[in-house]
């Protein structure tokens, strides 16, 4: 006897990682009978409202997966799940994403509610930075803006000002609103990364990018599975919760004296070096259509 449920579908506005995502709907489709609906325009992958409500009258969506790249016209997409989807739960709250767009959006909630997760000292204007470095104090500049499309993750990171000439240099051609600033705590050779799926965590090793050469032999890019310190762990999965995301990504670095510092958090990261990310995302997927149709299930009659 097949344990599937009749047919049900989940709707998605996604346009990044793609190939990961690719994977998941095939594995949703194959084991769970769950199809995954593109609610962006084909061929345009870009948001319109009127097909968004054409493909919602269509197909009775139980769940919205999110994940875009970070642009101004996102608004529009926030906006329309709120007026026109409100009562179709999410993977990973609207909210948290637009969030995660922008790095002074994301550690300024940090600072403000979880407050036992350690992060470098944050300037929340071009003032306080060149304040900071005038009087000794390293910081590195980045692009506020998160997932820009068509930029290269290296290319985020403007670089280090030691000093106010070298801070003038690197932040000339920017407005202060395209720019963030920290404390630079110095140079790491690897990066740690903690991946989520609801209450399962898995951390893997990187290289930084600011020290990354271009000549790293095959084992120096093997990404070497870690144990998460249980603290840490229980303290991201309550940035989670307080997001509201079940499905991010961490970066974090440990200092001489063994502290871990947040310096990247991520709504629904690629995951291409988890192989097993598929099946426990899709997994995921599954129990929260299951959970969601249970609960609106009427009693039968004896």
């Amino acid at each position: 006897m097949s344990n599937k449920l009749s047919r049900i579908y989940i709707g998605s506005i996604y346009n990044r990682d793609l190939e990961v995502f690719e994977k998941i709907k095939k594995f949703c489709n194959k084991n769970y009978n769950l199809s995954i609906i593109n609610l962006l325009k084909k061929g345009s992958n870009s948001f319109n409202i009127k097909y968004f409500k054409k493909q919602l009258k269509r197909y009775p969506i139980s769940l919205i997966i999110v994940k875009i790249f970070s642009e101004e016209s996102n608004q529009e997409i926030y906006q329309a799940i709120r007026e026109i989807a409100p009562n179709i739960p999410l993977l990973n709250s609207s909210r948290a994403i637009e969030i995660c767009e922008s790095r002074i959006k994301t550690f300024k909630f940090i600072e403000q509610r979880v407050k036992k997760l350690n992060i470098p000292k944050t300037y929340f204007s071009m003032k306080e930075a060149y304040n900071a470095c005038s009087n000794g104090t390293k910081v590195i500049i980045k692009l506020d803006t998160h997932n820009m499309p068509n930029l290269p993750k290296k290319d985020r990171i403007i670089g280090i000002a030691e000093n106010i000439p070298q801070f003038k240099k690197l932040v000339e051609n920017y407005r202060e609103d395209d720019l963030f600033f920290q404390t630079y705590l110095g140079s790491f050779d690897i990066i740690y990364k903690i991946y989520v799926v609801d209450r399962w965590a898995v951390s893997i090793t990187s290289h930084d990018r600011l020290q990354q050469k271009d000549n790293l032999s095959p084992l120096e890019l093997i990404h070497i599975r870690i144990s998460i310190e249980k603290q840490l762990k229980r303290r991201i999965l309550r940035l989670g919760r307080k997001m509201g995301m079940s499905v991010f990504g961490v970066d974090y670095i440990l200092t001489e004296e063994g502290i871990p510092f947040i310096i990247d958090i991520n709504d629904f990261p690629s995951f291409r070096r988890i192989p097993e990310a598929v099946s426990l995302i899709s997994d995921y997927i599954y129990n929260i259509v299951i959970m969601q149709h249970q609960r609106f299930r009427i009693p039968a009659k004896v």
